[in-house]
């Protein structure tokens, strides 16, 4: 009976560790940290250095399927400076179930539109320059906030599924550099003549 009791807790424990559809790894400009997945729960952190986008690539495994659903949500930082003007996120090999998660600011903006479809989110903050990190769904169990959730239904052990994370330079800031710029090559020119 002992011995009985120590296998099944051993089982559990092991259970309790698989982790939600494997990270294989992402592309883009992101560092990526997806080691708080477990099974049914898919999060991770992204940290920018710059503005752009990043793809992180999954496999679905066993754990996944035994119901289809992944709890979905992440926390996005921006270390390059500049604030987020927004946010597009994109599905490949998934699709978001109903109903639809919460896209939230770290307070200093507030999340001025958003919307989503199967396969995307999307949301516009507020004045830009301003927001330095949001989360998508409810990476830091606020009141009010709620996760995604992510459908593999039809997937089977081994397909892979992607998601696309983009925050793209504020165009105001691109205007805004090259401003300075200008100022800057002018008082040089005038200092020079």
């Amino acid at each position: 009976m002992k011995k009985t009791s120590l296998v099944a807790a051993a089982l559990l424990a092991l259970a309790s560790q698989s982790h939600a559809a494997q990270y294989l790894g992402a592309q883009g400009q992101a560092q990526v940290d997806a080691s708080f997945a477990t099974a049914s729960q898919l999060f991770f952190d992204l940290n920018f250095d710059k503005l752009g986008s990043t793809t992180l690539n999954f496999s679905v495994e066993a754990a996944d399927l035994n119901q289809p659903l992944l709890s979905f949500n992440a926390l996005v930082r921006n270390f390059s400076g500049l604030g987020f003007e927004g946010l597009s996120l994109k599905l490949k090999g998934a699709s978001f179930a109903a109903p639809a998660g919460t896209v939230t600011t770290d307070g200093f903006q507030t999340v001025l539109a958003s919307g989503s479809s199967s396969q995307s989110l999307w949301a516009q903050f507020g004045q830009p320059g301003v927001t330095t990190e949001f989360y998508i769904g409810n990476p830091l169990q606020q009141k009010g906030a709620g996760d995604w959730t992510l459908d593999l239904t039809g997937a089977q052990v081994g397909d892979t599924f992607s998601i696309s994370v983009a925050v793209p330079e504020p165009e105001s800031y691109a205007l805004m550099l090259a401003g300075l710029a200008v100022l800057g090559w002018a008082a040089r020119r005038k200092s020079a003549q």
